[in-house]
């Protein structure tokens, strides 16, 4: 049992740190309109904020059902690297 708790406790930490781990190795950032772009394209268009966490562009809005989404794009590859959904 308390493996199981250590494992969950580390998987936790984890997934919170993965944007910030992911987003470490930027060159040249592209402009935050062309992030904000790339996450419309993907699908999320009410976004009500963007701003920057642990390196990456963050997107913030809300799907066409009304849960809150939270897209993490890198600033040079403009790639979505993680997306965190609310219900």
């Amino acid at each position: 049992m308390k493996t199981v708790l250590i494992a969950l406790a580390l998987a936790g930490f984890a997934g919170s740190a993965f944007a910030e781990d992911i987003c470490l190795d930027v060159t040249d950032k592209k402009p935050v309109e062309e992030a904000k772009a790339v996450a419309i394209k993907a699908g999320y268009a009410d976004i009500t904020k963007m701003d920057e966490e642990g390196g990456c562009y963050e997107a913030k809005g809300l799907n066409a059902d009304g849960s809150k989404f939270e897209v993490y794009i890198h600033p040079t590859t403009l790639e979505i690297v993680k997306v965190k959904k609310e219900d």
